[in-house]
């Protein structure tokens, strides 16, 4: 009995491994590219192994026809049947083809022509790109012209396409192609966004451009609704919004969508955002010539509105932020980790990379750019500072905004033409303005120390092990200033620096046992870090001592960095008797970061956002004191 009981345990554990080691793929949809040679299959999430792995193309030569299945995977938009009138491909379709196992299948129908021999499948950030030609060296990369300031420009041609529903009703996605430019003025269009290092379609997919492919997709609207106190635009493709403008006796605000068709039903129809109130504000959607659909905003305070792009770039929210929860986009946040200036023949691009798809809003007006990253979180001042130094981008501004995210402000002229694009994954989101000037010619920021090798900092983390510090609501101050410290301790030793801690744990060390770590160490200077506290719940901001007349340079350079990086009151300088500043012989200074007995600086002392910002701020001030003294 026992052993049938091991072997039926054994068979339910394996069943289980099976079952949990399945990873499953979330696909949302096909988007195409305006020459109907580039397929892109999107996945929403993130996932261990590669969608592209057990995928085998099916040739079925007679009717002219491909296919291939994804496994362990589930559609999450209805099934679609796409008809293009020209291109190598005629007809596409994904559906899901089983749901035990879950498989979708892609199947598609080619020209009678075309050799099938050279389609090619890709995996860019676990999304499919089917392609039926090569990229040439030329071929500009993956990126959506999501917004621009031109009325007409060439590239305002798509191939007809119709979109065959469920019910097998047609509908158009665009009208015809009267505009039809040559193929060597596409080429011409192609080869002025930009060039690709690779030299085919395999290396572009695996080198790390692979996230820089360009589309100019359509966009088809297929559904408007009013939610989330907003109008949200949904459809396929990708939707690029031409520089809005204000209408007066009512005030409107027009939204353009250039290259873009609707469903005859929401054509010319009026949404309220409240249906219970029709005097208030409102859109209206329709056709507005051949190939642009204008959105009209009617409200006090339609000026406010700007148009919100979800992390595929697939829907809009038409919508005032101001009317916007604070939470609405931070269920997955997404940090700055890249900053890139390229200069062009004609033009200047400025590229942000998130670690996470990014929710983003745009606001164009007469003397600025705004640019609001509704889920992301940090950034680094210094880098992206030192990125923009010296280019025509200088005067581009991030800040960091309370319950909104981060906003990119870039003052603008006359003579400025603005386009902005994202690529298909969400994370990358590029500027390319003509005749930008930066206004003011910035120093540079002092982020590299010059030969610090043997010079050794020593950083004190305050209190330690049975010192807790000071404590509030169960928050330790021992635990602020160890967390900081060590952010402190890794920015220098990138540096170059030797940095000795005096502890790495939460240990408990004297005073005096402080000092002699110091002094056995023949360091250049000593920093110590505290949170500060007091019997009143009101004082909030930063303070620095320093005691011998030697630490007061090194005081007044922390603490300058420290007060302009971070939104807190300045409290000023203070000289102090604190043991450890008093007994260490090299310039020596105590920070106190912030107050735990306020219960609002408590909260952001405990955040990533307000630790990063003020150890990357001290290491700038003792960079930049040892490269004054060197």
């Amino acid at each position: 009995m026992k052993k049938i009981l091991s072997i039926i345990f054994l068979f339910i554990m394996m069943l289980f491994n099976t079952v949990s080691a399945e990873e499953m793929y979330k696909i949302k949809g096909i988007n195409i590219d305006t020459t109907s040679s580039v397929i892109f299959i999107n996945t929403i999430g993130t996932y261990q192994t590669s969608i592209t792995n057990g995928i085998k193309l099916v040739k079925i030569p007679d009717e002219h026809k491909v296919y291939f299945d994804i496994a362990s995977s589930v559609l999450i938009s209805k099934k679609q049947d796409l008809f293009f009138n020209s291109g190598a491909i005629k007809e596409i379709k994904i559906s899901q083809f089983t749901t035990n196992p879950n498989i979708v299948r892609v199947v598609m129908y080619f020209d009678d022509n075309y050799n099938i021999d050279t389609l090619k499948i890709g995996n860019i950030n676990n999304n499919l790109v089917i392609m039926t030609q090569e990229l040439s060296d030329k071929f500009a990369q993956f990126y959506q012209n999501t917004y621009r300031d031109n009325e007409k420009l060439a590239e305002d041609y798509y191939n007809p396409l119709i979109i065959q529903t469920e019910t097998n009703n047609t509908q158009p996605a665009v009208l015809n192609s009267n505009n039809k430019y040559s193929n060597k003025e596409l080429v011409q269009i192609q080869q002025a966004f930009g060039e690709s290092n690779a030299s085919n379609y395999k290396e572009l997919v695996r080198s790390e451009l692979s996230d820089n492919i360009h589309l100019r997709s359509k966009y088809y609207i297929n559904s408007v609704s009013s939610q989330n106190k907003g109008f949200l635009i949904s459809g396929y493709g990708y939707p690029t919004i031409q520089k809005p403008f204000v209408l007066t006796n009512p005030t409107r605000m027009v939204f353009d969508l250039v290259n873009s068709n609707i469903n005859q039903s929401y054509n010319n129809k009026e949404i309220p955002l409240n249906p219970n109130n029709l005097a208030g504000d409102k859109i209206k959607i329709g056709r507005f010539d051949s190939n642009i659909t204008r959105i009209v905003v009617t409200s006090e305070n339609a000026k406010q509105y700007l148009p919100i792009f979800s992390p595929d770039n697939q829907s809009l929210l038409i919508a005032n932020p101001a009317n916007l929860a604070s939470n609405s986009f931070s269920a997955n946040r997404a940090n700055i980790i890249r900053y890139k200036y390229q200069k062009n023949l004609s033009t200047d691009d400025f590229t942000l990379t998130f670690d996470n798809p990014v929710v983003w809003g745009i606001k164009r007006n007469t003397d600025n750019l705004y640019v609001y990253f509704f889920n992301a979180a940090q950034y680094n001042d210094t880098i992206f500072k030192n990125t923009i130094n010296n280019t025509p981008y200088g005067d581009l501004e991030l800040a960091l905004l309370k319950n909104i995210g981060i906003r990119l402000t870039l003052p603008l002229n006359s003579s400025n033409e603005i386009n902005t694009y994202f690529s298909g994954d969400g994370k990358n989101f590029r500027i390319r303005a003509t005749n930008l000037k930066s206004k003011v010619k910035k120093e540079t920021p002092v982020v590299v120390a010059t030969n610090p090798k043997g010079k050794t900092i020593v950083i004190d983390p305050g209190h330690g092990g049975s010192d807790y510090g000071a404590i509030r609501e169960g928050i330790n101050e021992k635990d602020i200033n160890l967390d900081v410290a060590k952010q402190v301790q890794s920015i220098l030793e990138r540096k170059g620096f030797k940095v000795k801690m005096t502890r790495t744990n939460d240990m408990y060390v004297s005073l005096e046992d402080r000092c002699k770590i110091t002094n056995s160490s023949n360091p250049f200077l000593f920093v110590s870090i505290h949170v500060n506290s007091c019997v009143g719940t009101e004082p909030k901001g930063i303070e620095t001592h320093y005691y011998h007349d030697n630490s007061i340079e090194l005081a007044n350079t922390i603490h300058s960095k420290m007060t302009k990086e971070i939104k807190t009151p300045n409290r000023g300088l203070f000289k102090s008797k604190f043991y450890v500043i008093n007994h260490t012989s090299v310039p020596a200074v105590l920070l106190e970061i912030g107050f735990i007995s306020n219960d609002k600086e408590r909260a952001e002392l405990v955040t990533k956002r307000r630790q990063q910002a003020t150890a990357e701020a001290i290491a700038e001030g003792i960079i930049e004191y040892f490269n004054n003294h060197k």
